[in-house]
């Protein structure tokens, strides 16, 4: 998956899955493509998303399960994280 703020900011995440139970260990990396802003931090947070209904009647309801810090300071481009 990449993101990114065009020409200022480009992350590439890198899974060994799609899709993870509460109980499993996320394992993955995360390239800094292009940094052109300073980073103060990064987070990753579980969220439990509901949705009931159908159509133009879906009713969708996010709650944080979790919030874990796993960056503090400024990355630079080239840089990678392992978790």
């Amino acid at each position: 998956m990449e993101v990114g703020i065009e020409d200022y900011l480009h992350i590439e995440f890198e899974y060994n899955k799609s899709k993870y139970h509460l109980k499993d260990v996320t394992v993955g990396k995360i390239y800094f493509l292009l940094v052109r802003i300073k980073i103060k931090n990064m987070d990753l947070e579980i969220r439990r998303r509901e949705s009931t209904g159908s159509g133009a009647n879906t009713d969708v309801e996010t709650e944080t399960l979790a919030k874990y810090e796993f960056m503090d300071g400024a990355a630079v481009r080239g840089c990678s994280l392992r978790n």
